[in-house]
């Protein structure tokens, strides 16, 4: 139960304490007055999210506290259990912070808590019914949760979304190492084409020095070959060859010889002259006798020398780096081919959590069936109740195969996601002879309002001790059927505790206590107040609400029989 809601510079509220009760607290108030900054602030500690708006002007931040009281243990030994917080008395004190520079923080009995954690907590304290909430029942993807927290299978709807999100995670891993796998695959592959081009080139070191030198000598054979010989008649075979004239000088030299060592000297190195002219002329001679007209030589010599320039384009600057490519290949492909990716063990896991998950799907799908006539069957009770007599509620569980998805039943893959496998969706009809059709195809604002509460409270006839915030319940409804509605709003504070923020005199009349939410001026800027009313003041604050601003004495009289006929009720209860 929310005992106190503490509230500072949020919206047009500069300081604001409210002290709630038991049973039915209701909040009336004149359009603009600030009901709906009061249920802002009572998401605000329930996790919802803040921003800079919510921060009244002129101010650095807001400031939201609530003080609610333990009905069990439970909740104390889940603060414990998940967050190490200790709670020493029976009230929890939820704290929200916002500030234009540094954003939010949250806070449970002074411990610093995620807006996730404080939400987990939250669902067990209280639930806020809005226009959202309103919109949010027309989607069929809530309604299975309303059926669930009927069949109280919420714990295993837990271990479900568990299950599942191990499966999503397993499948992940799955594809991820069949991609390494296929990555390593294409890598082994293609490492063993690039050696074997590499072996199949046999390179040679120095190898193209060598082709390139004797490309150069086979390109220009003819030119060498005339060189040759042009060369070696100046040097050796013309008439007054270089040899000759050596062998003249030589032979001049020959008789002043002995009378002078460096004449000696001289005729010696004369003598090397001329055989280093017929070396020169030999090795010329040999050279051109070596080469080689053959033009399919030279074919060969270019062929080779374009696989090794594809080669070194490929693998390295040169024929060193191709085999050092080559030898850092082999040892990389020796050990792709010896690792081992443990695939296996991850598809056995797979199976084992889908095999669980399907298993439980099956148990929740059933306990989903089993539940659903009584559900079905209390939900029309409440909805006769409220003004709707012939009123029709069918709960639709199918489901859809889907070859990818991950529950299996009778051999078949069934789609689904973290509440299991079931399509639950609301069918609906007001009018006997309409038919039965979808909630967001028939149901008008004021059904929807009746169909929520009756969900509502159906579904929480079996808990006690949470606090229930209606916002405007009332849209679309008036006489009678208000006064229905207010009945039921009374009977489910009998077990929770309720907050409603109303604009209907049925309504405001059945609370145990009644709250005015009015604007008032200070320092020239408009302050949102809350003030509880006693039996006087909810007489006047009942008779607007029927009358408007200009209370009749007849609105007068209607205002005390509405409280006298609630009196009324409450001691036949």
């Amino acid at each position: 139960m929310l005992a106190h809601l503490h509230i500072e510079n949020f919206a047009l509220i500069d300081r604001l304490d409210i002290d709630f009760g038991q049973g039915l607290n209701v909040l009336t108030g004149s359009t603009g007055a600030g009901k709906s900054i009061i249920v802002g602030a009572l998401d605000l500690i329930l996790g919802g999210r803040g921003s800079e708006e919510i921060i009244r002007t002129g101010e650095a931040a807001c400031i939201v506290e609530g003080i609610f009281t333990l009905e069990s243990p439970a909740l104390a030994n889940r603060l414990k259990e998940l967050f190490d917080i200790t709670v020493d008395s029976k009230t929890i004190t939820i704290r929200r912070e916002y500030k234009r520079k540094g954003g939010g923080r949250a806070f449970i009995e002074g411990a610093q808590v995620s807006l996730s954690e404080l939400k987990e907590i939250s669902e067990d304290l209280a639930d806020i019914l809005g226009q959202h909430s309103h919109q949010a029942l027309l989607d069929p993807a809530t309604h299975c949760g309303y059926l669930d927290r009927y069949a109280g299978l919420e714990a295993r709807v837990a271990d479900l979304r568990t299950l599942y999100n191990n499966a999503v995670s397993l499948r992940t891993d799955i594809q991820s190492a069949d991609r390494v796998a296929k990555e390593i695959n294409d890598r082994i592959d293609l490492l063993s084409f690039q050696l074997t081009e590499i072996e199949r080139a046999n390179l040679k070191i120095g190898e193209e020095e060598k082709l390139k030198d004797e490309k150069k000598l086979l390109e220009n054979s003819q030119k060498i070959r005339d060189t040759v010989q042009w060369t070696t008649r100046i040097l050796l075979e013309d008439d007054g060859s270089a040899i000759e004239k050596i062998g003249e000088a030589e032979k001049g030299l020959n008789p002043i010889t002995p009378a002078s060592d460096t004449v000696k000297e001289i005729a010696a190195s004369l003598r090397g002259a001329s055989d280093s002219i017929r070396e020169s002329v030999n090795a010329l001679e040999s050279l051109a006798a070596k080469l080689d007209d053959d033009p399919l030589r030279l074919e060969e010599i270019n062929a080779r020398l374009d696989e090794i320039f594809r080669l070194r384009k490929k693998y390295g600057g040169t024929i060193e780096d191709i085999l050092k490519y080559a030898i850092n290949s082999f040892d990389e492909l020796s050990k792709l081919k010896t690792k081992e990716l443990d695939t296996k063990s991850v598809k056995e896991r797979f199976d084992k959590v889908t095999l669980q998950l399907s298993k439980l799907g099956q148990e929740v799908s059933a306990a989903r069936k089993k539940a659903r006539p009584g559900f079905e069957k209390l939900v029309i009770e409440k909805l006769v109740l409220m003004g709707i007599p012939k009123a029709q509620f069918q709960i639709d569980i199918i489901y859809a195969e889907n070859p990818d998805g991950f529950y299996k039943t009778d051999g078949k893959n069934l789609g689904g996601d973290t509440t299991g496998f079931d399509i639950v969706e609301f069918q609906f009809c007001a009018n006997p002879g309409e038919g039965l059709k979808p909630l967001a195809k028939i149901a008008s604002g004021g059904e929807i309002s009746r169909v929520m509460l009756a969900l509502k409270n159906a579904f929480l006839r079996k808990r006690g001790g949470t606090c229930e915030v209606f916002d405007e319940i009332d849209v679309g409804i008036s006489g009678d059927v208000a006064a229905k509605v207010a009945r039921q709003l009374k009977e489910l504070s009998n077990k929770h505790q309720v907050i409603c923020i109303t604009h209907l005199a049925q309504i405001a009349s059945m609370g145990d206590l009644h709250f005015r939410v009015f604007k008032s001026a200070q320092k020239g800027r408009s302050v949102t107040q809350v003030e509880p009313l006693n039996r006087e003041e909810r007489v006047k604050e009942i008779a607007s609400l029927i009358s408007g601003e200009k209370i009749s004495p007849k609105a007068l009289a209607g205002a005390e029989e509405l409280l006298r006929m609630a009196g009324k009720e409450l001691s036949q209860q």
